[in-house]
């Protein structure tokens, strides 16, 4: 599905991992260093044994069964989500009797369920697993997308969207949590991005089934907004109870009594080891505790990343999905022509998306990657933002629409990725992903999508202005912090004597301590 690393998976974390001296990295990849961990013998044995086109027909096997299934289910996500903008210009304010502020309120509202709902349910699949967790909200929020055509009132629409935000909360974070949880840090962003493009194709599929459906306006008695929900909704319905199926375990899960059925033996003992000591042999535990969970709540990490995810993440993108279908409309084209031209946009985003995955993977570059999107991003909306005021420049305004879909949606999936990789143990990055994205969905999806005022339209002074001063002071800066504190502190621990950590300390202490350990390396 997508090209495999070739570099041993024991070098995956920039510099040396944790319990690896520069004298030992050499043996550890002949596999000819001892060591009294059993486990992590095997695992160099392991390693060896699926060396070239083992290895790479192993990662296949995971790319073929994760990201279809997790990025169906996203697209299905994040179209269950934002097809309010699409319905809006199906008469649906008309038809229910909401004004466009009432449906700007009712669009923030899920915010506040889906926020707060992200950790907990983060915690509930750590402790479930995504065969059983998954299944359960997916039936649950394409049932309530379902039942949406029902809606008559505001009150109606207002309880539907918060039910929809709780049964939603779980999705993406827990698919980023899944992927992190398989992949080695050096395969991770390619396959967050692959996963994330499916939020951007939503808009892109978005734009096709709105198009259809406004064909069916008046069929059987019932609106094209009706048709709209009830459609997506049953698709939704059909892919939970599919996943009962398609889903695996997480690796850890499996057992002698509870074995795979996609692959073999060696396979399966590889793919969970391999993620274990991808930091070397000082592995964190698996077991689930609720001081990891609060050790993520302390960490000054999370908060960053909640800053880029929240106003570099959150907010414009937030808002480019519930405004895009009116922007377009507002360049000169008829509501129905309005929703096919939103594709283009959004499957060039998706593009760039995967492409950027693919190079911070490639360089281990998290840092300048998201810089780079942010910076795209930026550029769109300031071009955007001038050229509204002049309709002889439409092209150049939809060209805009182009970059700011792209930068902004390509920057999720490294945000997910950094997150990831320089949190080992499991337990704390489940919470850490949780937590970032509770307050970057409750802030950035309630301001992002009450920031384009109709009353605004077509230049949308404040809804341009605040998302350029959010990419900037609440993105790029942070992120720049970020990035200093971390490489201020991996240069620190390289005057470390690491004879003296590995006397002070034993392999399972190193392991404890996680990021904390001398010995760690933050990914940049």
């Amino acid at each position: 599905m997508s090209a495999t690393p070739e570099s041993s998976s024991i070098g995956d974390v920039e510099k040396k991992p944790i319990g690896i001296t520069h004298t030992m990295e050499k043996d550890l990849i002949d596999g000819s260093v001892t060591t009294p961990n059993s486990e992590y013998e095997r695992y160099l044995e392991l390693h060896h044994q699926f060396e070239g086109p083992a290895r790479a027909k192993l990662v296949r096997k995971l790319d073929w069964r994760l990201l279809p299934t997790l990025s169906f289910l996203y697209l299905m996500c994040s179209l269950d989500k934002s097809n309010a903008g699409n319905a809006k210009l199906f008469g649906f304010l008309e038809d229910v009797g909401m004004t466009p502020t009432q449906f700007n309120l009712a669009l923030m509202y899920l915010f506040f369920t889906y926020g707060l709902c992200e950790p907990i349910s983060n915690i509930a699949l750590r402790r479930l697993g995504p065969k059983i967790w998954f299944p359960i909200i997916v039936c649950a929020w394409g049932l309530i997308t379902t039942l949406t055509c029902l809606v008559n009132n505001y009150g109606s629409y207002v309880v539907v969207r918060l039910v929809l935000g709780l049964t939603e909360a779980g999705l993406y974070p827990g698919s980023y949590f899944i992927l992190s949880m398989w992949y080695t840090p050096k395969e991770l962003a390619t396959r967050m991005a692959i996963f994330y493009g499916a939020n951007t194709a939503a808009g892109a599929f978005g734009g096709v089934i709105a198009y259809g459906v406004g064909n069916l306006d008046g069929a059987h008695g019932w609106r094209a907004w009706k048709w709209l929900f009830f459609i997506e909704g049953l698709i939704t319905i059909f892919a939970g109870l599919v996943c009962f199926v398609l889903l695996p375990h997480f690796p850890h899960q499996y057992t002698a009594e509870k074995k795979s059925k996609w692959l073999e033996p060696d396979e399966l003992e590889y793919a969970k080891l391999r993620v274990k000591y991808c930091n070397g042999p000082n592995a964190p535990t698996y077991a689930f505790r609720w001081s990891d969970v609060l050790a993520a709540a302390k960490d000054r990490k999370t908060y960053l990343m909640m800053m880029l995810f929240w106003w570099g993440g959150s907010v414009p993108t937030y808002s480019l999905s519930y405004t895009l279908p009116t922007m377009v409309n507002n360049l000169g084209y008829s509501a129905v022509k309005a929703q096919a031209l939103t594709t283009p946009p959004y499957i060039f985003a998706t593009c760039v998306c995967v492409f950027v995955g693919w190079m911070s993977d490639r360089y281990q570059k998290r840092f300048f990657s998201i810089m780079g999107c942010y910076t795209l991003g930026l550029i769109g909306i300031i071009i955007l933002w001038i050229t509204v005021h002049h309709k002889d420049l439409y092209g150049v305004s939809y060209f805009a629409i182009f970059l700011a879909a792209a930068g902004y949606s390509a920057q999720a999936p490294i945000v997910g990725a950094w997150t990831s990789v320089n949190v080992p143990n499991p337990s704390k990055r489940a919470a850490a992903i949780g937590l970032l994205m509770l307050f970057g969905s409750v802030g950035g999806g309630s301001i992002g999508s009450n920031i384009y005022l109709a009353s605004e339209a077509p230049y949308y002074p404040l809804g341009f202005g605040f998302s350029v001063g959010a990419t900037v002071l609440g993105a790029m800066i942070p992120a720049t912090i970020h990035w200093w504190l971390m490489r201020r502190e991996n240069a620190k621990r390289e005057q470390v004597d690491v004879a003296e950590v590995e006397q002070k300390y034993t392999q399972a202490e190193l392991g404890e301590l996680g990021e904390n350990s001398p010995l760690f390396r933050f990914t940049l």
